[in-house]
């Protein structure tokens, strides 16, 4: 019986040998490259995703007396954060000046975090899934050492998520306070009553969560981190975390308070609202590309936000839908900046942008599909991720809601169509002249952006998918 439970948690397995190895490999100069680390990290990513497609479940499996919970969420989403990361793995420049070895290890252990975060049915699992992934990330912005911007990002970002740990964790010790348990599972099946200590416990989880999320007023690190960290770092940072924090939202709130939804509803609608509308509109004022993308990101978050507050079916599939399309965006959009920088000219404004559609006119086509996909222009899949969260909006009567989403996504275009501008419209004679990438990552980076292509002419695959994964028995119709 042991065996078998191990058995289904043979893909956290892989990922912690694959940690083992690389760290006995750093110590061995023969095999210490930066390829081979590169090597290293894709096979355990590749491992890893095969036994989460071969262990798949039709049904739920609780493990270790309700500890753990495998259902096709949880593999869903697994195999969904280990395929983003190891694009992310094939998309990061090894020439870059950090050291790769622990990068390449960094990313594999937050790999590991979300994995956790993903399986827990536990909330002091759930916290130390979360705690494994923000130490990775804090070490991950801070991780380039000659850039001073780097190192005050990282300590900002670690003071504010340690508060915001600190925050869940409180939030923790009422739950358990009010229930006497902190199994999901237990607190599902106690007869919940919405009293004001149970409000108040859920407010301080989703304080913690909308700080991993990156949700206003919790964003204040967001555009420091993102223009900060490495473009390598920032690649990572701005893609596989929003599956973790999907997946915190799902077990919190659908597995364990959906008997209570008319609370959390309220407040992540009102999130959702705040950071739609600020994230937006503070964007616009950006002339850096990373902190642009940094508050452009909390915008998409609002979208997903809303999408979470119909607490419905449709609701969730349609959030569940934007997470993924939004995490192949950014991997786009950061691919792209970390292409186009060499040595001698690093893409950081947007002005930098300037005559890529002279020099490099397959690239201009990369960021301009980005760029719409982002602004949710059909043909591309960001045009179906909105509908589907305006959608939901409609069909649970949040009209206003709705009206207010789509007056942003037209505020959001000016910015976009601002970075499309500079690509073809203006002209510079100190244009990208040399790419100093690897042909893995032009592969890569053209691979992703022809993809959202893809997925806008041909949704229905992936949102069958969230179908799928989300389940139905808890959740409101």
């Amino acid at each position: 019986m042991i065996l078998e439970q191990i058995k289904l948690l043979m893909p956290e397995i892989i990922i912690a040998t694959g940690i083992c190895t690389m760290v006995l490999s750093s110590s061995i100069k023969i095999i210490s490259s930066k390829l081979i680390s590169q090597i290293i990290a894709a096979v355990t990513l590749m491992a890893a995703t095969a036994s989460a497609i071969f262990l798949l479940p039709s049904e739920s499996q609780y493990l270790f007396d309700y500890q753990v919970i495998i259902d096709p969420l949880t593999s869903g989403l697994r195999i969904s954060s280990y395929v983003i990361v190891l694009i992310v793995i094939f998309g990061t420049d090894v020439n870059e000046k950090i050291n790769q070895n622990e990068l390449f290890l960094i990313e594999l252990f937050a790999t590991l975090g979300i994995s956790i975060i993903c399986s827990a049915a536990n909330l002091l699992i759930i916290y130390l899934g979360l705690e494994i992934l923000a130490l990775s990330l804090y070490t991950l912005v801070a991780s380039n050492k000659h850039s001073i911007e780097s190192t005050e990002a990282g300590m900002k970002f670690f003071i504010l998520g340690a508060i915001a740990s600190a925050v869940f964790l409180y939030g923790i010790s009422l739950i358990y306070g009010t229930y006497g348990t902190l199994n999901i599972h237990e607190i599902n099946s106690i007869d919940s009553t919405n009293t004001l200590e149970t409000q108040i416990a859920l407010g301080f989880l989703l304080c913690g969560i909308a700080f991993k999320f990156g949700a206003i007023p919790f964003h204040t690190w967001v555009p420091d981190a993102y223009q900060g960290a490495s473009t390598s770092a920032a690649l990572f940072l701005s893609t596989a975390p929003k599956i973790a924090a999907f997946a915190l939202l799902y077990r919190i709130l659908i597995d364990g308070f959906m008997a209570i939804s008319e609370t959390w509803t309220i407040m992540i609608q009102v999130l959702g609202i705040l950071s739609l509308i600020l994230g937006n509109l503070i964007a616009i004022s950006q002339t850096n590309m990373k902190r642009l993308l940094g508050y452009s990101a909390i915008g998409h978050v609002g979208f997903i936000f809303l999408g979470i507050s119909t607490g419905t079916k449709n609701g969730l599939e349609s959030s569940l839908f934007y997470v993924l399309i939004y995490v192949l965006m950014m991997i786009t959009a950061f691919m792209s900046l970390e292409v186009l920088s060499s040595k001698k000219h690093k893409v950081e404004l947007i002005s930098d942008l300037k005559g890529l559609n002279n020099s490099h006119p397959w690239f201009a086509l990369i960021m301009l599909f980005v760029m719409f996909s982002m602004i949710g222009i059909p043909p591309f899949a960001g045009f179906f991720a909105k509908w589907s969260i305006l959608t939901s909006l409609i069909d649970a009567n949040m009209i206003y809601t709705a009206i207010i989403a789509i007056v942003m996504s037209v505020v959001a275009a000016f910015y976009y169509l601002r970075v499309v501008w500079y690509i073809y419209f203006e002209k510079t004679e100190l244009s990208i002249s040399q790419i100093g990438s690897s042909s893995l990552q032009q592969i890569t980076v053209s691979c992703v952006g022809l993809f959202l292509l893809f997925l806008g002419l041909m949704p229905k695959p992936l949102l069958d998918f969230c179908t799928k994964i989300i389940s139905s028995k808890l959740l409101i119709d």
